[in-house]
């Protein structure tokens, strides 16, 4: 039976109806009624059985669907682009599993699966064959890359992973429970992990929250430091402090939905060595947000009664983000407004103030884009761009002004062979996994387990060092010691020879707000520290794009005329005893100096291309080509991970390549369905979708049982037309055990068949052993990474 939407209601009792009418033998999707932008409609045609047969979205572009015998999506033909169809096909094995997916460029990537159904061997344009073997628990046991390089899993007795052996670099060892001397709080949570940067050391207080987390890294064996960051919980649960590795501790309020309402910061004491809790510094007050979830803004801590210093956002009725500040407008500070077409695209930015250097209207920016949703053009900050990209979109030629230049493709792959500019030309070599080596004057170095090692620009050579969660904690030139929060950000940097502070950088969620910085004076012994607090002013994917110092709101850095790739540096101007400087770039990147790529997680981009430099690791999970940046949309897109593109901020589900989709969001579960316990979480999902949906934003719902029991394959009916969303989930026997719902920033209907996983908030002081565990067993056998 096919499920369809019929009705839906959103916030404030307005209700969005589908209706459908047989036509020729089809069926056609039309928008009867909708809360806000009337001509925004999308409309679905099916076949005699129910399957999706083509899309037409608001801007009129169809998207098309075949399907074989066996009703298994077999072509997608994507829009009419460049006077051409993109088409994308899939094939499949005699056991009814992925075999072949060929791009609009005829490549095509292979895949095969053991008698048992785990991937055995992923055959790429890109990254060459990958082979992998299990045990008979259907672990992870090797896998070998097209670089002749293998990776060996060991297990305990209860299946977790404890050791991964690489080929010619120090392997990572995972222990739990307190190892030799258990201990009663940590049972079941990784406790222990060392690996090539050192080791990191995990603790829990009674109720088997995280309590400590010691980074203790080696240096290339010539500096041993060790950096700690100490978490504490209010009587509700909720993180009331973290103590930065610098003695800084920052402080959370909340109110009684749980959402914080305040950051407060105890600085580190004159000595440096502690907290000085004798002295509270407001960083945000009165933090508020919109119904479903999005801050709205909040004051900064050096406003005044007369003089409330703010950020504020404000949301149209579709949910998304329509205007925010940067900066103070009494400082040179703008309110910047965004506009979108009817397809939920960003088409520019308006900018009002009263600041003179610059203008605010030299700030004003606009942006095209292609069928494919692909940026074209680009105008503002007295430069006008272009961009063009061929079929799997790679960009073949981009101008600026009246410079052209030319990128060269590799015909066999999506490799960039080499460019012409901006910038200087570059001709580039890869190795056997398609990590770039080299482009003629950078010379990068990988590890056995393919990263990048050692970086040798000219006469400049860097050393870097990761841990067992693949982050970065330490870098020679340029660069130091690197500390994360538990989401991945990053939260401290440090001097890799003496271990000092240099800067802490402050979160409300996913948006950095503050960044610290310490100043010494006198001599030892008679030397004094002092923290400076200075203000990030996000935009709406969090990038920072404006930084204030507190005794004044004068602008210290700004990056907000930069160009949609990242290429123009940001403005750095004098602060005190020099120019301030601040590496962060867009969501989840640090700019390296010596390079001018920016390190992005997993992968390092290269702003001058609007590309990575290496292979997705994830392969096709997020789309046909595994080196574009967010699919050549960095105006409304991000990637904090290196791994897949978050459309408008993160949250909700993304879909960027048809027949193939993830999601995410947030579950409660309610104590008076099918569990007695109350429990909060999230949930992520990946597989293969039938069907067309783009990214929806933030979802909230209801699950039966436990969050974390939803764990596994799973079938997920995805619809969408904006402003609202939602999700249904389903296990193998076809019960409902969860729904979701929430405002949609885009459109489409689609079902998956999924590998799904989840963590409530019940069990997350166990998430760190588990997410290992999940990412080297049952995330691996779906999306096999490279080496």
């Amino acid at each position: 039976m096919t499920r369809r939407i019929l009705s839906r209601m959103t916030s404030g009792a307005l209700i969005v109806v589908m209706t459908y009418t047989p036509l020729l033998g089809a069926y056609t999707g039309t928008l009867a009624s909708a809360q806000s932008v009337p001509e925004v409609a999308t409309s679905y045609k099916y076949d005699l059985v129910g399957n999706l047969k083509e899309v037409t979205d608001p801007l009129g572009r169809v998207t098309n669907f075949t399907y074989d015998p066996l009703d298994r999506v077999k072509q997608v033909e994507q829009p009419l682009t460049n006077g051409a169809r993109p088409i994308i096909k899939y094939g499949y094995d005699g056991i009814d599993q992925l075999a072949t997916v060929t791009d609009p460029r005829n490549l095509e990537t292979r895949y095969a699966v053991d008698g048992l159904g785990n991937r055995s061997e992923l055959g790429s344009p890109d990254t060459g064959l990958t082979k992998s073997t299990y045990d008979a628990a259907g672990n992870l046991k090797t896998r070998t890359y097209g670089s002749g390089y293998t990776d060996t899993y060991f297990y305990d007795a209860l299946n977790r992973l404890i050791r991964i052996a690489h080929t010619i670099t120090i392997g990572t060892t995972f222990e739990y429970d307190g190892g030799a001397t258990p201990t009663p709080n940590a049972a079941g949570k990784m406790t222990l992990m060392t690996d090539e940067s050192g080791y990191t050391k995990y603790t829990y207080d009674t109720y088997g929250r995280l309590a400590t987390k010691a980074q203790t890294t080696t240096g290339l064996g010539s500096y041993t430091n060790t950096h700690t960051l100490v978490y504490a919980y209010d009587a509700d649960g909720r993180l009331a402090s973290v103590t930065y590795p610098s003695g800084n501790r920052v402080n959370y309020g909340y109110n009684h939905a749980g959402q914080v309402t305040s950051i407060t910061l105890n600085p580190v004491d004159a000595n440096g060595t502690d907290t000085n809790i004798n002295s509270s510094i407001v960083l945000l007050n009165n933090i508020t947000y919109a119904p479903f979830g999005g801050t709205t803004g909040w004051t900064w801590g050096n406003g005044t009664p007369a003089n409330q210093y703010a950020h504020v956002r404000t949301y149209d009725l579709d949910g998304r983000i329509s205007s925010y500040t940067l900066g103070s407008p009494t400082a040179n500070g703008v309110v910047r407004t965004v506009n979108y077409d009817a397809a939920s695209r960003i088409k520019g930015y308006t900018h009002a103030g009263t600041g003179t250097a610059p203008s605010p209207a030299s700030l004003n920016q606009t942006f095209g884009y292609d069928e494919l949703n692909r940026l074209t053009s680009y105008d503002g900050n007295g430069t006008s761009q272009t961009y063009a990209y061929d079929a799997s979109g790679n960009r073949t030629k981009a101008s600026f002004g009246a410079n052209s230049y030319t990128n060269t493709i590799d015909p066999l792959s999506n490799k960039l062979s080499a460019t012409t500019g901006p910038g200087p030309a570059k001709t580039n070599v890869y190795n056997g996994v398609g990590d770039r080596t080299t482009d003629g004057t950078h010379v990068i170095t990988y590890s056995g387990r393919a990263r990048p090692y050692r970086n040798q620009n000219g006469a400049v050579t860097t050393h870097q060092l990761f841990n067992g969660l693949d982050q970065r904690v330490f870098q020679t030139y340029g660069g130091g010691i690197f500390v994360y929060d538990e989401q991945g950000q990053l939260v401290g940097e440090y001097s890799y020879i003496t271990g000092k502070a240099t800067r802490d950088t402050v979160y409300l969620g996913n948006l950095p707000v503050a960044v610290l910085t310490q100043t010494v004076t006198g001599t030892a012994p008679a030397q004094s520290t002092a923290t400076n607090v200075f203000h990030i002013h996000p935009d709406h994917l969090g990038t920072p794009r404006m930084i204030t110092r507190t005794l004044d709101n004068k602008i210290v850095w700004r990056w907000d005329n930069s160009d949609p790739f990242g290429l123009t540096p940001p403005t750095e101007y004098f602060n005190g005893s020099g120019t301030f400087t601040f590496n962060l770039r867009m969501p989840g990147q640090y700019y390296d100096r010596s390079t001018n790529l920016f390190h992005n997680y997993h992968r390092d981009y290269d702003p001058q291309t609007g590309r990575y430099i290496q292979s997705d690791p994830t392969g096709l999970a997020d789309g046909i080509n595994t080196y574009a940046y967010v699919h050549s949309r960095p105006v409304d897109g991000k990637d904090p991970f290196g791994l897949a593109n978050l459309v408008l901020g993160g949250g909700g589900s993304w879909v960027r390549a048809a027949g193939i989709e993830g999601s995410a969001g947030i579950y409660i579960t309610l104590p008076f369905i099918g569990n007695n316990n109350f429990d909060v979480g999230v949930y992520v999902t990946g597989g293969m979708a039938a069907g067309y949906n783009t990214g929806m934003g933030w979802q909230a719902g209801a699950i039966k049982g436990n969050v974390s029991d939803i764990r596994g394959l799973t079938y997920n009916i995805n619809g969408g037309v904006a402003p609202v969303g939602g999700t249904v989930m389903f296990d193998a026997d076809g019960n409902v055990i969860g729904v979701t719902a929430g405002p949609a920033v885009g459109f489409g209907l689609s079902a998956t068949y999924a590998n799904t996983g989840a963590w409530g908030l019940s069990d997350i002081g166990g998430w760190i052993g588990r997410s290992i565990y999940d990412r080297f067993n049952r995330n691996t056998k779906n999306c096999p990474p490279k080496k």
